[in-house]
């Protein structure tokens, strides 16, 4: 009965707009120091409780130790309390400044913390249950907690216009909300079964490599992106990475019915790893490229990758 109830920003598109800005997508620089103290309320409840400590002490000393040189969390280095770690962590969220980057390593250090946890760790295997069905649900035991932290860090992200969403391959940058719901967040989620740890792998090193934000990071962005495809092509014939192309894993995956096969499909295939091939050719670094890639180009493979990855897996 309640849910039929409706808010006033609900009945008013003028309310919705005032009481929830669109900020459009910003970096996380241009957050005033009042704008990060409200995101840290709304997040702390993540870092403060029995299990938030441990992950924010382990975050911080992750942090530190990637980073050697500029040894961000300064009162952990001298004394490695878990008080020293909370305070650290929050000051960095907080108080440092324009240092997007250091923000959202910690962030990702703090969500690796998460995913480590149940890593090892299996769970009972139910009656009748298939290989499949019991890798399906192992997997989504493991992301369970990180899942959670995701969720609540892209919602926050969200209203304050953050131009990046946690996914369970790291911090990607932020896409229209459907292309997000409908293509990346399925995709990634498949992808997350051990099977494909190689295709999730070239995948985060092309997630890193586009927020560096630099053309030699496009270029590699496009190069990893380009080798996923062929990685889950390889796998999904092989069961192993190493062997063959885009041009010749395609129409054999499909000749042994393992991806779609129709007219539509065989044309979007063909269009899609001809503008693979072109891409790879003139600005990737698997070979002597023409040019850098600019983020326009990355981004358009990143986003032709996912909508192939998707087709495939629909399968």
């Amino acid at each position: 009965m309640f849910r039929k109830f409706k808010f006033w920003s609900d009945l008013s598109p003028k309310a919705a707009e005032a009481l929830h800005p669109d900020f459009g997508l910003r970096n996380w620089d241009e957050l005033t120091y009042e704008e990060k103290n409200r995101i840290w309320h709304y997040l702390k409840d993540n870092f403060n409780n029995e299990d938030g400590v441990v992950r924010v002490y382990w975050a911080v000393y992750t942090l530190n130790e990637r980073h050697k040189y500029r040894s961000y969390a300064e009162n952990f280095l001298i004394d490695k309390s878990k008080t020293n770690a909370m305070t650290d962590f929050s000051n960095i969220v907080v108080n440092r400044g324009k240092n997007q980057d250091v923000v959202f390593e910690l962030l990702s250090c703090f969500s690796r913390a998460i995913l480590v946890e149940r890593s090892d760790e299996s769970i009972s295997r139910k009656k009748d249950e298939t290989d499949e069905e019991y890798a399906e649900r192992l997997t989504e035991w493991r992301y369970e907690h990180f899942d959670k932290f995701a969720g609540r860090l892209n919602d926050v992200f969200e209203h304050f216009g953050i131009g990046v969403i946690l996914t369970r391959h790291g911090l990607i940058p932020k896409q229209e909300e459907k292309i997000v719901k409908e293509i990346y967040e399925p995709v990634l989620k498949f992808l997350s079964n051990e099977k494909w740890k190689p295709v999730s792998r070239d995948l985060q090193d092309a997630f890193k490599d586009f927020r560096l934000k630099t053309a030699t990071g496009y270029s590699s962005c496009v190069t990893h992106t380009i080798s996923a495809i062929e990685a889950f092509l390889q796998i999904l014939l092989y069961e192993k990475t190493g062997k063959g192309t885009l041009r010749t894993l395609i129409p054999e995956a499909q000749s042994k019915h393992l991806i779609p096969r129709d007219k539509y499909t065989d044309q979007m295939f063909k269009t899609l790893e001809s503008i693979f091939a072109q891409e790879r050719m003139e600005t990737s670094d698997a070979h002597p490229k023409e040019a850098y890639a600019n983020a326009k180009n990355a981004l358009m493979i990143m986003n032709l990758a996912m909508v192939f990855l998707q087709h495939c897996i629909q399968n």
